[in-house]
């Protein structure tokens, strides 16, 4: 039997599970990772690099289903699951969101396991006033909404930052009651929702489809001649930080210094005319690919970047971040690696 320490986390075939997985075995752990049934096979021949150090379960319903067997000899959990903005109706986004992450944490508890580790978002802390310069937001900022807001508001914008708030407060609700257990939250990965940067080298894509890119869909808009963007500005951080976060905070104990290990993570903000010009100088390639919205219609700076990350970086003893334009240059380096890989097979990104 491997003495490796075993981590149970959910979602392991996305962008940011994927970097999770490779980050958990590069520092010395066993993984036993969820996906939904139908992709098992596939997440089995993507982790197949890693041996016998991941193992793949199937997880239909993280809300109400039952892990009794999957959290055997387990030593952490990270929820990193979470559902998509608009691929479900609001009532359900918001039980699968929130349940699913009470769930999986209370039948953690009940198996003895005090390690937990939530990827939350930075949605839950800010979603507007980018655009000022005087206010800043710390850990203890929430975004004030509840289930009825958001299934009133007819938004599926609100609808997600709001299941990203109610799930972390229904987990910290619960860790209050259950003191044993060593939660972190947040950024740990209350983080800009846009990470970005290269895949996984156990991560791939099952087609050519956009939504699989994640987060990286907005770097690829920037290679859009037509590209427009849903963010005004790009609030970067890369995957292998979030990643690397996420593993440092399994190990981290900070004892009574601090009351919530609720970790803020915002290294950058940038324009999307610094991030246009940033790519046009280093991949004069790609200069008829670079969206033209970004060179003439983002060109207002970015604004002061308003976190103070460093909290955080003291206590995951976390180091530096990965600058942005090299974050912004392997991940477009990955997209049009990922879109040659497709042409011969006559597909396109759609």
């Amino acid at each position: 039997m491997s003495s490796k320490k075993l981590i149970f986390v959910t979602g392991i075939n996305g962008f940011l599970g994927s970097h999770i997985v490779d980050q958990l075995i590069k520092a010395g752990y066993r993984v036993r990772g969820t996906v939904r049934s139908a992709k098992v096979d596939f997440a089995k021949e993507s982790n197949a690099i890693h041996g016998a150090d991941v193992e793949v379960v199937a997880a239909d319903d993280l809300a109400f289903g039952d892990f009794t067997d999957a959290l055997k000899g387990v030593h952490g959990v990270i929820h990193a699951a979470a559902p998509l903005i608009g691929r479900d109706s609001p009532e359900n986004a918001l039980t699968a969101s929130i349940e699913g992450a009470v769930n999986v944490l209370h039948q953690a508890e009940a198996a003895g396991i005090t390690r937990f580790v939530l990827v939350s978002s930075i949605v839950t802390v800010m979603v507007t006033t980018l655009g000022d310069n005087t206010v800043s937001f710390t850990d203890k900022d929430w975004v004030d909404t509840s289930r009825e807001k958001a299934l009133a508001s007819n938004d599926p914008s609100f609808v997600y930052v709001s299941e990203k708030v109610l799930a972390e407060r229904a987990v910290w609700e619960f860790a209050e009651k259950h003191p044993n257990i060593d939660v972190t939250t947040g950024g740990l990965i209350v983080n800009p929702p846009y990470f970005i940067g290269p895949f996984a080298p156990n991560f791939r894509f099952s087609d050519a489809l956009v939504s699989q890119q994640s987060t990286n869909a907005l770097l690829y808009t920037l290679i859009l001649p037509n590209g427009k963007f849903f963010a005004p500005v790009l609030l970067p951080i890369d995957v292998r930080d979030v990643a690397r976060a996420t593993v440092l905070a399994l190990a981290t104990t900070t004892g009574a210094t601090v009351e919530r290990k609720r970790l803020l993570l915002f290294p950058h903000t940038v324009s999307w005319k610094e991030a246009a010009d940033t790519l046009e100088a280093a991949r004069p390639e790609l200069k008829n690919r670079i969206s033209k919205h970004a060179l003439t219609d983002y060109v207002h700076p970015a604004p002061a970047n308003p976190v103070d990350n460093s909290k955080s970086i003291a206590v995951l003893k976390f180091g530096k971040f990965i600058d942005w334009k090299t974050s912004l240059l392997d991940g477009v380096d990955a997209l049009i690696a990922e879109e040659k890989k497709f042409a011969k097979e006559g597909k396109t990104f759609h």
